[in-house]
């Protein structure tokens, strides 16, 4: 019996000890960024220390094995181990492509005539409330009297948001901004439009396109590998036929409107393209 207890205890201590090697291991090396978004890292750094003091405790308590165990119902916690193992994740995407669509023109396509109405005079109540709110704003004063601290609000033209970094005549996009601007680009057209950029991209496939067109973006992480997808602009280059899908390039030009499948796209035009190499992370994170 006493072969038992000692065999029951030891699994549990070998299984915790894996998984706390194997998450360590993701974390260290940086390959969790391919399963987890970083908004996740504390969580997951929580997680080792708990395991470790799982088996700590088990350590200490190696003689108090339960009676008539059975080493059997170990194999189940070792599968994720051994398909961590056997299957690591693939790097660089999950062919997942998409075209982002912006909500708000979504939105706007699908009103009635009589939604329409309903919707521009609550927009007048909504714009008589928010410019109240506005001016208490500016003073420092909540709806209650109280004097609060005022966050700046973000500029009416949303390109502005990304003007800071010109680089050759062109706004560079980081990997850490590029989420976020993708976004902002099918939310807010106009605003982008007539205006250069240069970013980090991949050549995506995408069905529809001419020969002188090619999809140019990055896999976008929301949450997790699950969510994982490929967004990116469509771009005009007499080079599009000599580029390789997945091929890294570092792509500037100038934002334009395009139709595709019946909705309106941002468009990159006058393009100049370089060979890049791939990032250390691959991925693309988007906070919201």
């Amino acid at each position: 019996m006493k072969g038992n207890k000692n065999i029951d205890n030891i699994c549990k201590i070998v299984i915790l000890l894996a998984l706390t090697g194997l998450l360590l291991y993701e974390l260290i090396s940086g390959k969790i960024y391919y399963y987890v978004h970083p908004r996740y890292l504390p969580g997951l750094w929580l997680s080792v220390v708990v395991l470790l003091v799982f088996a700590i405790s088990l350590l200490m308590e190696r003689k108090r094995g339960r009676h008539n165990s059975s080493v059997s119902q170990y194999g189940l916690y070792a599968v994720p181990i051994v398909l961590a193992l056997l299957f690591p994740v693939i790097q660089g995407g999950n062919g997942n492509i998409a075209i982002a669509q912006s909500s708000i023109g979504r939105d706007a396509n699908n009103k009635s005539a009589g939604q329409e109405l309903s919707d521009e005079e609550d927009s007048s109540t909504d714009a008589e409330v928010t410019e109240a709110d506005t001016n208490d704003a500016e003073e420092g004063i909540d709806s209650f009297g109280n004097t609060e601290i005022v966050q700046p609000a973000e500029p009416e033209d949303k390109s502005q948001k990304y003007a800071v970094k010109a680089e050759n005549g062109a706004v560079l996009i980081s990997d850490e901004e590029y989420a976020a601007w993708y976004y902002d680009l099918y939310d807010y057209l106009e605003d982008f439009k007539g205006k250069r950029y240069q970013f980090t991209a991949q050549v995506f496939p995408l069905e529809g396109l001419k020969e002188n067109q090619f999809l140019a973006g990055r896999y976008i992480m929301t949450c997790c590998a699950v969510d994982l997808t490929g967004y990116g602009l469509i771009s005009e280059s007499d080079l599009a036929g000599g580029l390789k899908e997945n091929e890294w390039l570092t792509v500037t030009g100038t934002i334009g409107e395009y139709e595709y499948n019946g909705m309106k796209v941002p468009y990159l035009t006058d393009i100049e393209v370089e060979k890049a190499t791939a990032p250390k992370e691959e991925y693309v994170y988007y906070y919201y």
